[in-house]
């Protein structure tokens, strides 16, 4: 009920605003009105583009393009009416001849609470006392100009009703009278300008003054009664600047001082008793001090009973007295990070009960005192990350009872102590990435050194974070798993194993404290095999568990489904083993006597053979790379179905398995397995024009017919493959026909065979020839394998002009 109500009068009031916006839309010549929820208007005065946006009763927002000069009567009337608005800004606009007051009136504003002027450029103009004249309502004003280097001394004499004033400008020099009609001024805001010095009693008539920033003015030297007069100041700005020092009674009249800024400086050195008049002070920061300030003087922020928050950062802090903080029992914030200390005073922290964060990070410590948290009861964030710290005792983190957040990453920590979180309940994150820890304790045991491993989270549950990426962890710890960790990051450590008891998986369950949401475990060296599978199932099934980075764990793709079947074929195959001697006995059972008599009778007829040694023979086939397709398809095939010829012969290497440099072949261990004990007898040569181009070359024709005779044991098949040639034709008719065989004539294989029986040395043994498998293939090498005589043939063509001409030719040999 209650939400239909409220949506009814956002309707309502929405339908109003745009009828109200439609109602002022202005009919003005020179301008195009638009827009729904506010008014947009782009007019075009005199040749300059104006854009006037409005919402009324509201705001008028007047933006000038690229005018140096504007005459405002021609503006359009924003109202039928004359209204009041809340504020009106004028941005890149040039300054009016009148005042404001008329421009406002003309445009149907009777009265603003603020007024905004910025202007990017340098105005041609100055200001002057007529510009506010008439706007004696007005409470704010923002002067953002450039250019402008002066401000006269009335300037503000008609608005004395200034709550609020900013003026930033960038060389602006300020009299002592500029302010003192503004009695009732509050807020002011001084930046980007170039003030080398401020008069002692520039601020002294603003006695209402809250807020002060003096931010990025160039001033390098303060007097010590500046602050005279403005008795409740509580805030201060005195950043960017160039100082260097400070009186030591600067702040003496700030009774009211609640926060004080002091960051970019260059301070070498702080006064002793800076503070001592400010008992309402609350918040210091010292950020980015520009020289190193190297020490804090003593009780620097002692005895302030209100003060909250420090931060002293990036200020070349090298050491820090014991008593900086004492009797001032109300700090919550302290940070002393980016600074160079490398220890801290064991008492420094003492009786600070309150505080609830505490940033030593980016600093060279190398060792915490024991008692140096011993006071921080309710502290809830602890930063030292990025500091030297290699061991953490039991007493130290003993007294944080209500730490929450603890980051300690890029130090050196090796050892932590066992206990260091068992007093703490609270549902902590922890990060200790970027160390070298490993949870591992030599102890010498009997002349040997024992290696124990101990968590120090063994007695913490409830964990929102545990961060223990980038270590030397070589184990996983079972308390990570079932203490109750919300978030768990163990990557880029040296994890073989999820969980190191294999037994104790099944009460995984039980022991589980609490579901765990997220866990990373990328970038270790996980062992594929099946127990961690099964936890990363227990992890995702039964948790619920996010494996947020599964997806990078490198493992083969059989290896996970290899894991589950390994007990499916184990359970398979026993079934079929048991059901089998089943069967077995049960028929042995049946016909024993049967059985019996059969295995009498076989036992006594049985005579082993004669073992018979068997004398093998080598036929070596050479040809053409490019006659690989015509033997693979009519040669070897007959080879391997022929009683007398079984071919072992695998298939034929490719042609990028020949490496040789001429003649593109290269012999191979293959070669040497298969002729252990074989007498090479004969060679069988497909001889075709691919087989003449390559092997021959530019040998004369004479020759090679000299060769052919002259050759042993070798048979010449002459097979028409390849691209006519005139000189293999003659070869072809000039063969001898006692070692030369035509593939097309009849009864070829019946006259190989009896030409193959001529040449080996026992006739009768001929059945029992074999073909030797191809060079080129490669297996292990043996040593002690000897391989056969193969005529070299004489080499005499340029390899370079037999590619250009051939192409690539190859050389195979079986």
């Amino acid at each position: 009920m209650y939400r239909k109500v409220i949506y009814a009068a956002v309707a309502a009031l929405t339908l109003q605003i745009i009828g109200a916006a439609r109602l002022m839309c202005p009919t003005d010549p020179n301008c195009v009105c638009g827009g729904t929820l506010a008014v947009e208007l782009n007019c075009n005065i005199d040749g300059r583009s104006v854009k006037i946006n409005l919402l009324p009763n509201i705001y008028i927002n007047i933006k000038c393009e690229n005018a140096t000069s504007l005459d405002y009567s021609k503006l359009p009337k924003c109202a039928n009416d004359m209204s009041s608005f809340k504020s009106v800004s004028f941005k890149d606009c040039p300054l009016p001849a009148s005042s404001f007051k008329d421009v406002l009136t003309s445009m149907g504003v009777s009265k603003t609470m603020a007024l905004i002027f910025q202007n990017a450029k340098n105005l041609s103009g100055y200001f002057d006392r007529k510009h506010f004249a008439g706007l004696q309502d007005l409470t704010k004003l923002l002067l953002s100009i450039n250019g402008i280097t002066h401000l006269p001394d009335n300037l503000f004499m008609d608005i004395n009703k200034l709550t609020w004033l900013n003026i930033r400008s960038n060389t602006i020099n300020l009299s002592e009278e500029l302010f003192k009609p503004l009695e009732k001024l509050e807020t002011l805001e001084i930046s980007h300008n170039h003030m080398t010095n401020i008069s002692s009693n520039l601020f002294s008539h603003l006695s209402f003054l809250r807020k002060l920033s003096l931010w990025q003015s160039n001033v390098t030297w303060f007097s010590k009664d500046l602050f005279t007069g403005v008795d409740v100041l509580e805030e201060l700005d005195l950043s960017s600047n160039g100082l260097n020092e400070l009186p030591a009674s600067i702040f003496k009249p700030l009774k009211k001082l609640k926060k004080l800024t002091l960051f970019s400086n260059k301070f070498s050195s702080l006064p002793q008793n800076l503070f001592r008049n400010n008992a309402e002070l609350e918040t210091v920061v010292i950020l980015n001090n520009d020289v190193k300030l190297r020490e804090l003087p003593k009780y620097l922020f002692g005895d302030l009973p209100n003060l909250k928050e420090i931060y002293i950062q990036r200020s070349g802090l090298e050491t820090v007295p014991y008593d900086v903080f004492a009797n001032s029992p109300l700090i919550t914030n302290i940070s002393l990070a980016y600074n160079d200390l490398t220890t801290l005073p064991e008492a420094i922290f003492n009786d600070q009960i309150n505080l609830l964060e505490l940033d030593l990070s980016y600093n060279q410590l190398s060792e915490l005192k024991p008692k140096l948290f011993s006071s921080l009861v309710r502290l809830e964030r602890l930063k030292l990350c990025h500091n030297s710290l290699v061991e953490i005792s039991g007493q130290t983190f003993s007294s944080l009872l209500s730490l929450i957040h603890l980051e300690m990453e890029h130090n050196n920590l090796k050892t932590i102590s066992s206990y260091l979180f068992s007093n703490n309940k609270q549902r902590m994150s922890i990060s200790l990435a970027y160390n070298q820890l490993d949870f591992e304790d030599k102890e010498l045991t009997n002349n040997s050194w024992m290696v124990k491993r101990s968590s120090p989270f063994a007695h913490t549950y409830n964990l929102k974070l545990l961060n223990l990426s980038h270590n030397d962890f070589k184990v996983a710890f079972e308390d990570w798993w079932v203490n109750g960790h919300e978030n768990l990051d163990i990557r880029y450590n040296y994890i073989q194993n999820l969980w190191t008891d294999e037994k104790a998986l099944k009460s995984y369950r039980n022991e589980m404290k609490k579901p765990m949401k997220n866990v990373w475990i990328s970038k270790n060296p996980l062992n594929c095999g099946c127990e961690n599978y099964l936890f990363i199932d227990y992890l995702l099934e039964f948790t619920k568990a996010k494996i947020v980075d599964l997806r990078h764990v490198r493992c083969p793709l059989w290896a996970k489904e290899a894991c589950y079947m390994r007990f499916t074929i184990l359970i398979t195959l026993m079934t079929v083993v048991i059901s089998l001697y089943t069967v077995i006995l049960i028929i042995f059972i049946i016909y024993r006597k049967q059985i019996n008599s059969i295995v009498k009778k076989k036992l006594n007829t049985f005579k082993p053979p004669t073992p018979k040694k068997n004398k093998t023979y080598r036929i070596n086939l050479d040809f053409c790379y490019h006659d690989e397709e015509f033997v693979t398809r009519e040669i070897l095939p007959v080879m391997n179905n022929t009683e007398c010829l079984k071919s072992l012969m695998p298939p034929v290497a490719k042609k990028e398995d020949f490496q040789d440099t001429y003649l593109g072949y290269k012999k191979s261990a293959n070669y040497k397995r298969y002729v252990k004990d074989v007498k090479p007898q004969a060679n069988i040569v497909i001889f075709s024009s691919n087989y003449l181009m390559q092997r021959y070359g530019h040998v004369d024709i004479k020759k090679i017919h000299s060769e052919m005779l002259k050759s042993e044991n070798t048979v010449y098949v002459f097979a028409d493959v390849g691209p006519e040639n005139s000189i293999y034709a003659f070869l072809e008719e000039q063969r001898d026909a006692r070692r030369t065989l035509k593939w097309d004539e009849e009864h070829f294989w019946t006259k190989l065979l009896y030409m193959l029986k001529d040449c080996v040395e026992e006739p009768k043994k001929f059945n029992e020839i074999f073909i030797a498998p191809p060079e080129s293939f490669e297996t292990p090498n043996d040593k002690s394998l000897s391989t056969s005589n193969i005529p070299d043939w004489p080499n005499t063509y340029d390899p370079d002009t037999l590619t250009r001409s051939f192409h690539t030719l190859t050389h195979s040999q079986v």
